[in-house]
């Protein structure tokens, strides 16, 4: 797993978001068999581990986080009141 690794992920959840969120949700919130996604993920052309999708994906839902609470805390003053 490396930067390569993150940025096909990230490729992956552009594909299929979905799958890589249940992916996420499988491996860290309900930490069951993770090879019941394989044929999905290879289905999707993915072909990297499930934990690199699931790092990948929690990433980028940080970031997108992270962003937009940047957004709202530096406009507040300014839109929302």
């Amino acid at each position: 797993m490396g930067i390569t690794g993150i940025f096909e992920s990230w490729r992956c959840f552009g594909k299929n978001p979905m799958l890589a969120t249940r992916v996420l949700i499988a491996m860290v919130v309900l930490p069951s068999n993770p090879v019941s996604h394989v044929l999905d993920l290879e289905k999707e052309g993915y072909l990297e581990d499930t934990r690199t999708l699931a790092m990948g994906t929690a990433m980028l839902y940080s970031i997108a986080f992270a962003v937009s609470y940047s957004f709202l805390y530096m406009t507040y003053g300014l839109l929302w009141i």
